[in-house]
């Protein structure tokens, strides 16, 4: 009889831990059965063969067969992540297929994932900005999983049972969110933080409960006259006397703030201009400088970013966001030399920094040596192993090196690809 169309996978537990996707289907175990279907006609069954890969099909595994010959398989992960599942069924006219090959397409795609990921709540921090109450939300989520967004934040007012989300898209794992909470949400409030890995596992924090008091006059009026322009002072116009008074550095703080929200929606020549008034009022703020040319750098104008970084490191010559900006200008220069110089003094200060561990090897590759590349990226992926987006982008390039390398052995001719 001719076999085609008549054999059914399907991935079964005995927990239900198990989410369809548009590729594959989660599981949450480690054992977990898979189920097979077979016309009538097609039996009785001589072998069953299951075989499975690890990397998408490049490379197939020969599980051991199914002694009953009856649906399901038991299967034992020897580890997490993509499986992909070819079956090869046998009768009395011979086997459904040839054992599959590199070219063979996998007839069930399993995402196999029995590690929930570990999330943490870090105190809230109520503050106000502009006129409007924020609330300082930071979390550490860990999972070698997670989704590329996976992050939800919810809230509800208590004694309401109802959880509410707080963005309306799911967050990337930055580990922070500054939340303008609704004018009209006060009293005692409850926020959690849900994260969600490819395995489909969902693990909500300890939720914590913030005391949001009403918006008093006082903090309203701050709305009104945060801009300069908006109270009677033209930005860049007339600031000389406020100057390095505390009216002036708050009014700069307020400014500065701002321009991060600006920043936040991508609004850069906005949040610019704020912080140009920010340093006119307050010269010593140096954090804004830095910001600024963080800002430059993405409008492409990278000499103003290089003299915005500059002046910060002229204040605080150990400032890693300067430091680190401006060794990223240097490298759009082609100045692979002063790149250098800046991470190498960003890692004097801090040796642990995977990141900048990181774009000292982009740099060496720049300059064509491999070997200081190569150390680099290896000591990214163990300076922090906190820093997991790191960790993975470095062990990328070090893949890629790899792959050179054998290229070469091969005596083939690689492509070349910047980090």
């Amino acid at each position: 009889m001719r076999w085609q169309g008549c054999l059914i996978l399907a991935v079964a537990t005995t927990t239900g831990a198990v989410v369809v996707g548009q590729e594959h289907v989660a599981v949450h175990a480690r054992v977990f059965d898979i189920a097979y279907e077979v016309r009538d006609d097609a039996l009785p069954l001589t072998s069953v063969a299951l075989w499975y890969t690890l990397d998408r099909g490049e490379t197939w595994q020969d599980y051991s067969p199914d002694e009953d010959r009856q649906s399901p398989i038991t299967f034992h992960a020897p580890t997490e992540g993509l499986f992909g599942f070819f079956l090869v069924l046998t009768n009395a006219t011979g086997a459904s297929s040839q054992p599959p090959t590199p070219s063979t397409a996998p007839q069930l795609w399993a995402f196999v994932d029995d590690t929930p990921p570990v999330v943490q709540l870090h105190p809230i921090r109520p503050s106000t900005a502009l006129g409007r109450r924020v609330l300082q939300i930071r979390w550490t989520a860990i999972d070698a999983h997670l989704l590329p967004r996976p992050v939800e934040i919810s809230y509800r007012s208590l004694p309401d049972d109802t959880w509410n989300p707080v963005t309306p898209n799911p967050l990337a794992n930055t580990g922070r969110f500054d939340w303008r909470s609704p004018e009209n949400l006060v009293g005692s409030v409850s926020v959690r933080v849900t994260v969600q890995d490819q395995g489909g596992h969902r693990v909500h924090s300890e939720a914590q409960i913030v005391e949001i008091p009403p918006v008093t006059a006082e903090l309203a009026s701050l709305t009104r006259s945060s801009l300069g322009a908006k109270a009677g002072l033209p930005l860049g116009i007339g600031t000389s006397a406020l100057t390095g008074s505390k009216r002036a550095n708050d009014l700069a703080d307020r400014l500065f703030a701002e321009a991060q929200r600006h920043g936040d929606r991508g609004e850069y020549r906005n949040a610019i201009a704020q912080l140009r008034e920010a340093v006119r009022l307050n010269p010593k703020m140096t954090e804004a400088f830095a910001r600024m040319g963080g800002m430059l750098y993405r409008l492409g104008d990278l000499d103003r970013a290089l003299t915005s970084y500059n002046i910060a490191l002229q204040q605080q010559p150990n400032l890693r966001s300067a430091l680190g900006g401006s060794a990223r200008v240097y490298m759009q220069k082609k100045d692979y030399v002063m790149a250098s110089d800046r991470l190498r003094a960003a890692l004097r200060y801090d040796p642990k920094d995977a990141r900048m561990w990181m774009h000292l090897g982009d740099v060496a590759v720049y300059q064509g040596d491999e070997m200081l590349a190569h150390e680099c990226y290896t000591r990214a992926t163990q300076m922090d192993p906190e820093a997991l987006d790191v960790v993975e982008e470095a062990r990328k390039r070090l893949a890629v090196m790899a792959e050179v390398s054998r290229t070469y052995r091969r005596g083939g001719r690689p492509q070349t690809a910047a980090p």
